[in-house]
């Protein structure tokens, strides 16, 4: 119970506590309040035994009660549903997590009302709510009770919901994608639709952590199911296209991206040349992908951009072109000015810096290849791709094992830095 330290059995008795704390007379009260003392005096006795939550706000105020002790008490004895919704809309103007979750608990347990239809109404109110923690919030509360009532729809709707707000904290990547997969189990109570979308965002989100058999599995299943969104479609296609290239099945990459060439978005142009590139690169034609990342690197869109110069550098490392990969690097400004929203897109640029700093470390500017290793790191690290973020923290050691000379105590410190910094992320 959430109280200011004094527990207090009834409404009435809060009242009286905090009325008798201010030194205030009910005449005083009604007064302030507005609320006529004779009242007041029958919800102190508990005469008056549901006064309205308009009431009790107005006396509440007078006496300067926190509006969690009014909630806590009030919800003791109000029983009627539309109040207790009306109250949930007061609770989320107002943000308070655990208020909205005790109201839209108690609005649940009415026991007048279907349960059915009472999840369908906090369903329909989830809906309109823009606020990803107080939606968040209600799922938790609507699964909770959809668990114990049996209403299995809204309960794999609810951890549908639930997973789609978690997954978006790409710190912890890999615990969302194992509650994600925890859906399929109640899969048979969503629909078609609802299917599409879950299987979409895990065969997405087992990509961005390099789990390429299961992209490719969820990804198919997606394209079984209903999807009415285009570029959802385009995104599956082309998520199960770079999973079979990783997992060496260029056949199969082939297939589907000549699937993926069938859609008319602005992206799938550049999107689709750059896998012919690493096509040609990975049959050991790499003159060819080279002619044709230069062919699109000119006029290629942000969305693509990145993932260019990526593969370009890899090349160049590939045919010892040094010189190039310099000019590569001076289109840094624009890659950082890009917004990148995406694990796999904050991913790419992780790795852009990883390149970067071979390219220092080939070139015998030490201290810059750590910085950039550094910088790779942390952005491994925030999308929970630590296997990445260890390489990174490696190189940097074989460089400090073979040339001890090679670090400044700066650099050192900035190793030392980087380690607290993990250290509090984690506690």
């Amino acid at each position: 119970m959430i109280t200011t330290g004094t527990t207090h059995s009834s409404l009435g008795e809060l009242i009286r506590h905090h009325r008798k704390q201010a030194e205030m007379t009910l005449v005083q009260l009604e007064e302030l309040s507005k609320v006529d003392k004779a009242s007041i005096s029958r919800i102190e006795s508990g005469q008056i035994k549901r006064p309205t939550w308009e009431t009790i706000q107005k006396i509440g105020f007078a006496l300067n009660i926190s509006y969690e002790e009014m909630i806590e008490q009030y919800l003791e004895i109000e029983e009627r549903v539309d109040v207790l919704f009306t109250i949930l809309n007061e609770s989320v103007e107002k943000n308070n997590l655990s208020i909205i979750a005790k109201v839209a608990m108690k609005a649940l347990q009415f026991p007048v009302e279907d349960s059915l239809e009472l999840v369908e109404k906090l369903c329909d109110k989830i809906d309109h709510i823009d606020n990803s923690s107080i939606r968040l919030t209600l799922y938790k509360v609507m699964i909770e009770y959809s668990r114990a009532h049996g209403i299995m729809h809204y309960l794999a709707k609810g951890m549908l919901q639930t997973y789609l707000i978690e997954r978006d904290d790409f710190s912890k990547l890999r615990s969302t994608y194992e509650s994600g997969k925890g859906i399929l189990f109640f899969k048979e109570f969503l629909t078609s639709e609802e299917l599409g979308v879950m299987y979409y965002k895990l065969s997405v989100h087992a990509y961005n952590l390099c789990l390429f058999k299961d992209s490719v599995d969820m990804g198919i299943n997606a394209l079984n199911e209903t999807i009415t969104e285009t570029r959802m479609r385009a995104n599956t296609i082309f998520a199960i296209c770079n999973s079979y290239y990783y997992l060496d099945d260029y056949e199969q990459t082939k297939e589907f991206l000549e699937k993926y060439k069938e859609f008319s978005l602005p992206e799938v142009n550049d999107n689709a040349k750059g896998i012919e590139a690493i096509l040609h690169s990975a049959n050991g034609e790499h003159q060819q992908a080279v002619t044709k990342l230069q062919e699109i690197l000119p006029n290629c869109g942000d969305n693509a951009l990145l993932h260019v110069v990526n593969h370009l550098i890899m090349l160049y490392f590939e045919t010892e072109n040094l010189a190039a990969i310099e000019d590569i690097i001076k289109l840094e400004e624009k890659i950082l000015s890009i917004t990148y929203v995406t694990p796999f897109k904050k991913a790419e640029l992780a790795l852009y810096f990883r390149l970067k700093g071979d390219y220092y470390i080939r070139t015998k500017m030490i201290e810059e290849g750590i910085n950039c290793y550094l910088e790779a790191a942390k952005r491994y690290g925030k999308i929970d791709l630590v296997a990445r973020e260890s390489e990174c923290l490696k190189l940097i050691m074989k460089i400090h094992t073979n040339n001890k000379e090679a670090m400044d105590v700066s650099t050192i410190e900035k190793i030392e830095t980087y380690l607290d910094y993990k250290v509090e992320t984690l506690y």
